[in-house]
């Protein structure tokens, strides 16, 4: 590509260079004039296509850092490929590409897109193909997981070697099917191992160029949080992080050659499932990678015997796998094996099958470590759904016996292990079991403690008890938090009431257990001398015990939740650091407030879409399609939003009236993203740079 002859060094800030995947633009694309004096040799209706494609940059900034927004070759109606290819040469324009999966097939495809930013600059075209290349590794991760199933499906049926060995594609130049018995076909056989790649698949289906594939591939070979890091520009599907989750802390593909990485096999698929029956099970125990390290044994055995001569390869057995370690040795060191002459591609052959050999002696433990792995995400899946305490221990592990069992375990090894594993989690809360015989904990989410303490009323002593003995002295006492009406939303301080309200009834029901287990103490004379006593006005009665927390503490917490603004706080005033400014008026006054009708909310929610949280006031207005409701009508509206939802940014006003969303004002990944499409908007208008100036100006405060 020209962007990319004329490099120099990049900044040493960019995020994008320390990926390692995305080699890195330097170059500004040509000026407009410039690039129109060239469209103007194809034809003139060719600066439609040109407003197109700026358009689409324009709304990948708009909506999030989207690859679909951009523009199409196919959407594209005068300018053709080879026309598109001559203008990149030119440095007009950057072509691209990127994976995605079908809404309606479910399948892997590959979108072409062209990409112009009218700001030109290559910083900018370097965020598009990065969240390109995030979206193409989402997309194949997606397929990854559709695949995973298949294979389990094909597995449990018998059919996954047979569909393995369709999946290698053993035929000579001209796609004749070539005789695996033939020797005079082995130097073909071999080479073909390579159409098991996840690069031949992507070739071979997408047309896929060779340095988006390069790139795409060196992400994929990272570790997942890496991998999580990169796609979080965009907006991810579920599936592409699960196909990451199903493979514990291993990169998605597996290097067996730099052009040569196959998929890594998923948890279920290490675990497999087992039978008691000794012979079904080595049968669903097997791998698509183990499958594959069979296929090299073979070929590699055969090679062995058409290159040595008979009374050389007497050692050679006709079957099993023992033998790999001596088949790597011998034709490492066969001078006619690797010359390369006549077996082109052998140090391809010979690396791959060095690390399936590696692979497969570690595959006990990684079975192992897979099986432990997915006994303890199961578990901690139905913590997180659990609304109250759960029992961890050997009846809380659903993996099957033979599972555990085939994996050289036992089910006390498995339970020590996932015991082990909670020390680690800050965000799951645990105490050791003190019920029932064996080894055990109960745990509770830290995201659930709130909503568990309000609906287990029987338990919350038991809930404050388990918080403390997780390093939090206040116990449940910690979780009541400061709340400003206005500032915190609705729920947060709904919530917050309601635990202040659970909290005063629990001690209020622990202190009356707390002094009727004293009364019932209790001998029957003594309480007949208190009744006498209480006669005369002597109260011997215990004083209310406050051991759970210091009344003050509570008392000022309470009141905090209910009035958090008023009355003078029991301890001095910390110095707090200085609020930063609001990019606008925030609120109108309360006693106004008012309830946007129906019509007026639809027109700010079309407007809210369509410029993702810039509410120009105008479009507003055109988009209600009413007399009543004129610009200053709805202004007040907005303003007045009883459920306070709007900030005017007063300085436009003498420019173009705007809102934007509330929460929007604290969201810096929209600013960043709003100036970004601000920079870009093909339409250029005094408003764009007055609002993207207020923007900037707030943000770099």
């Amino acid at each position: 590509m020209p962007e990319m002859e004329n490099n120099s060094t990049p900044p040493a800030s960019n995020p994008l260079s320390e990926e390692g995947v995305i080699p890195v633009d330097r170059v500004d694309l040509i000026p407009e004039e410039e690039l129109r004096n060239l469209l103007l040799q194809t034809t003139p209706k060719a600066m439609r296509d040109l407003d197109l494609i700026e358009k689409g940059v324009e709304n990948f900034f708009l909506f999030n850092y989207s690859p679909f927004a951009l523009a199409k070759f196919e959407q594209l109606q005068f300018l053709k490929p080879a026309d598109l290819k001559y203008f990149e040469d030119k440095n007009g324009f950057v072509l691209y590409q990127y994976l995605f999966v079908s809404e309606e097939t479910k399948e892997l495809g590959l979108a072409n897109v062209a990409i112009r930013p009218a700001s030109r600059r290559a910083d900018q075209i370097q965020k598009i193909k990065s969240a390109c290349l995030a979206q193409s590794a989402a997309a194949f991760l997606q397929f990854v997981v559709r695949r995973d199933i298949n294979l389990a499906d094909r597995r449990s049926a018998g059919e996954l070697r047979d569909w393995v060995v369709r999946q290698y594609l053993n035929t000579d130049e001209k796609g004749n099917l070539l005789d695996f018995q033939d020797s005079k076909n082995l130097p073909y056989s071999m080479r073909n191992v390579k159409t098991l790649s996840v690069e031949s698949f992507l070739q071979r289906n997408f047309k896929i160029r060779e340095d988006i594939l390069t790139s795409l591939i060196s992400l994929l070979s990272k570790k997942p949080n890496e991998i999580v890091a990169f796609l979080s520009q965009i907006k991810t599907v579920p599936d592409a992080l699960l196909a990451l989750e199903k493979r514990g802390n291993r990169p998605p593909l597996l290097r067996l050659h730099l052009e040569f990485h196959v998929i890594q096999p998923s948890l279920e698929e290490l675990v497999g499932e087992t039978s008691l029956d000794t012979k079904k099970q080595n049968a669903n125990e097997e791998t698509e990678l183990e499958i594959i390290f069979e296929l090299f044994i073979g070929l590699s055995r055969k090679i062995l015997m058409s290159l040595l001569p008979g009374e050389q390869a007497g050692w050679i057995k006709s079957s099993g796998t023992e033998q790999g370690p001596d088949y790597l040795r011998e034709l490492s060191k066969h001078p006619a094996f690797t010359s390369g002459k006549t077996w082109e591609g052998s140090d391809i052959f010979l690396q791959a099958f060095d690390i399936l050999l590696s692979s497969m002696s570690s595959l006990s433990s990684l079975r192992k470590e897979s099986l432990i792995n997915l006994a303890f995400s199961d578990i901690v899946i139905r913590i997180r759904e659990s609304k109250e305490p759960f029992v961890v221990d050997s009846n809380a592990l659903k993996i099957k016996d033979s599972s555990i069992q085939a994996a050289g375990l036992t089910k006390t090894e498995v339970l020590d292990q996932v015991l082990e594993r909670f020390k680690t989690r800050n965000d799951i809360l645990t105490r050791e079991k003190v019920t029932g015989s064996g080894p055990g904990i109960v745990a509770l989410a830290l995201e659930n403690v709130v909503s568990s303490f309000l609906t287990n009323k029987e338990r919350r002593t038991s809930i404050h008890t388990l918080i403390r003995k997780n390093g939090q002295p206040k116990g449940i006492y910690a979780f009541l938090k400061d709340v400003v009406e206005g500032v915190d939303s609705e729920l947060v301080i709904d919530d917050q009431i309601r635990l202040s309200k659970a909290i005063a009834d629990w001690e209020k029901e622990t202190e009356k257990q707390r002094l009727k287990a004293i009364q019932d103490s209790k001998s029957i004379l003594v309480k007949l001398l208190e009744w006498l006593l209480g006669l005369f006005g002597v109260n011997l009665s215990p004083a209310a015990k406050k051991d759970i927390e210091p009344p003050d503490e509570f008392q000022s917490s309470k009141q905090s939740k209910k009035s958090p603004s008023n009355g003078p706080s029991a301890e001095p005033e910390k110095e707090v650091p200085k609020k930063k400014k609001s990019l606008g008026v925030l609120l109108g006054p309360k006693e106004k407030s008012t309830l946007i009708p129906a019509k007026v909310q639809k027109a700010i929610d079309y407007v809210d879409r369509k410029n993702n949280g810039i509410l120009w006031l105008d479009e507003v207005v055109n988009a209600t399609s009413s007399p009543e409701f004129g610009k200053d009508k709805v202004a007040d509206l907005m303003y007045y939003d009883q459920k306070r939802r709007y900030i005017e940014i007063r300085s436009m006003n003498s420019i173009r009236h705007v809102f934007i969303r509330k929460e929007l004002e604290s969201d810096s990944a929209w600013l960043d993203s709003t100036l970004e499409y601000l920079q870009n908007v093909t339409a250029k208008k005094p408003e764009f740079a007055a609002l993207a100036d207020t923007l900037r100006k707030f943000r770099d405060e």
